[in-house]
């Protein structure tokens, strides 16, 4: 097992509260991130069906924080690869930083090249995000 971390810090113009809210409303996940069909939130618990390498991948994640408008993180609970999702955003030249961390434990020699695809993706993603909330 090979320990993964893929992180990103991007700056959006919209309060803490703004990016919080939109970030933790699971039913926005389709518009933006990557593969998300759809995602449905209730008991601490966020099922999401997304398709990955042409595969349907159903993923249950467990809410571990919830600390509006600053924090939130996820936890994978049923995936190949478990990791988990922090969100951690801050006030920032009268918008937000937002920083997001992505941590797992990658079987065998996939580690790298899960790790920069990761990276990859996130940052598409979150941009996506951001251009959603500055328009």
């Amino acid at each position: 097992m090979s320990h993964v971390r893929a992180e990103l810090t991007i700056e959006i113009a919209r309060t803490p509260e703004d990016v919080f809210s939109y970030l933790t409303d699971v039913s926005n996940l389709p518009d933006w991130q990557a593969g998300v069909k759809s995602a449905t939130q209730r008991d601490g618990r966020i099922e999401e069906s997304r398709s990955m390498f042409g595969h349907e991948l159903q993923t249950t994640f467990e809410i571990v924080d919830h600390e509006k408008p600053r924090l939130f993180t996820l936890r994978a609970l049923d995936s190949p690869v478990p990791f988990t999702v922090r969100h951690e955003l801050e006030p920032a030249n009268g918008g937000t930083r937002l920083s997001i961390i992505a941590e797992g434990d990658v079987p065998g020699f996939a580690a790298g090249l899960l790790a920069k695809r990761a990276e990859k993706q996130i940052r598409k993603d979150f941009t996506r995000l951001k251009e959603i909330l500055e328009r």
